[in-house]
């Protein structure tokens, strides 16, 4: 690695390091608590993961960024093995070849995930995924998104309960400061925590579809069926079921997913008989890089366990898999164990986009009162115009029938989920050095 080339405080050496008991600056806390083993065992368990993070080594380098988070996304997977080896078989005719897709004869339909056939499937895809596997948290639809030509998965949508705090967001839309209030109001949103295609619809810009889907009147009115004077678990109090909007972040900085997704136009009166596009997504900018992405679950679940001793009148709420819980207790960990808090600046500049589901979101979010007004579509047209815009024109770009045998599709899939040992030997390779 060219160091020359790294920014300021973003590489970690990876040379195996000599641990005395001078490395440890413990808060007096462990101490009184008679917790002094635990935390050794536990500040090696985070010095170990430390040394495995590469940073960014140029701006916008999505590689880079991949290699970050790629010993939390194996730690994902090593989870999942043995129950990938026994179903894959079970499931993987539902995943395409290039050789099964007609571009012209592609019938997308959007299924809400709710049979266990469908959660497996789900499950299978977003295991594929370049950021580390997580099921979601609080009040949660999935999707699958079908090819019903062929009976193949094209891609996949994630939505969970939205951040309380999203500064690009909550600047943006003027959301109040007061909690109370502030929280009935982020709760007309959802998150969106995973959102794409799989290959080879990847290519037919498929991920653009998967948009499209979370922007449909299908998902607010599942949303509302499904939550409709539903009582909250934490505070047992009924939150309102519209949905106004979906946020989301991109994966590794801009993303060409979100970028100039078109619902539509529409005509303009500008004498020029102009149009103008109905876009699907609007970028807010970025986030400021501080998280706990990278950090892999079984490390966190220890964090919790030692939290959970050291701070018994401090319980970790709703299973503490909520992005602002996770925050908290790895923060507040980190820092009775003598480690800096810039650990949690992951640096990657992470873009924040909203999906609006109404014309006055503004009005909305900022409390004045407004009702919503809704200008989502059925997903059927949303899909067909994607189709015309999108799908068929990058199929004529790409000659795709001719470069069919150079496209990635099921074993690509197979690999990215299954081929541990061989990713391991690439981890070890890479950081032993």
């Amino acid at each position: 690695m060219n160091t020359s080339s790294v920014r300021n405080n973003e590489f970690i050496s990876m040379r195996e390091p000599i641990i005395t008991e001078e490395d440890y600056h413990f808060f007096s806390i462990i101490n009184e608590k008679g917790l002094e083993e635990e935390a050794k065992v536990l500040w090696l368990d985070i010095h170990q993961e430390i040394r495995q993070l590469v940073r960014p080594v140029e701006n916008d380098e999505k590689s880079h960024y991949r290699n970050y988070t790629l010993p939390a996304r194996l730690d994902a997977l090593r989870s999942h093995q043995e129950w990938l080896k026994k179903n894959w078989n079970k499931y993987s005719n539902y995943f395409a070849d290039p050789q099964d897709i007609n571009p012209k004869a592609i019938r997308p339909k959007l299924e809400l995930v709710q049979k266990q056939f469908h959660r497996d499937l789900f499950r299978i895809a977003r295991l594929s995924w370049s950021l580390p596997y997580s099921r979601g948290y609080g009040r949660r639809l999935n999707y699958l998104i079908w090819d019903d030509y062929n009976n193949k998965i094209i891609g996949i949508l994630g939505l969970q309960s939205p951040p309380l705090s999203l500064p690009a967001r909550d600047k943006r839309y003027y959301i109040p400061l007061d909690k109370e209030h502030r929280a009935i109001l982020i709760n007309l949103t959802m998150d969106a925590y995973c959102v794409g295609a799989l290959p080879p619809y990847s290519h037919l810009l498929g991920g653009k579809l998967a948009v499209l889907a979370a922007a449909s009147k299908e998902v607010r009115e599942d949303y509302q069926h499904r939550y409709r004077e539903r009582r909250t678990i934490m505070r047992d109090r009924v939150l309102s079921a519209d949905l106004v909007a979906i946020t989301t972040l991109s994966a590794f900085g801009h993303s060409s997913i979100y970028n100039r997704v078109s619902k539509g136009t529409y005509n303009i009166s500008d004498g020029k008989n102009g149009k103008r596009n109905l876009w699907a997504a609007i970028s807010l900018g970025s986030c400021q890089g501080w998280g706990t992405l990278h950090f892999s679950n079984s490390l966190y679940t220890k964090m919790k366990r030692f939290h959970q001793q050291l701070y018994p009148e401090k319980p970790v709420v709703n299973f503490g898999t909520g992005s602002k819980i996770r925050f908290l207790v790895t923060n507040r960990i980190l820092k009775v164990l003598g480690f800096e808090k810039k650990l949690l600046k992951h640096n990657i500049q992470r873009e924040v986009y909203v999906i609006p589901h109404v014309e006055n979101l503004e009005e909305i979010l900022n409390g004045s009162g407004a009702e919503p007004i809704y200008n989502d579509q059925p997903f059927n047209e949303l899909a067909a115009y994607w189709k015309d815009r999108y799908c068929l024109k990058r199929w004529e770009s790409l000659n795709f029938e001719e470069n069919q045998n150079s496209m990635t599709g099921r074993d690509s899939l197979f690999q990215s989920i299954n081929l541990i040992e061989e990713l391991d030997s690439v981890v070890i390779e890479k950081y032993s050095h």
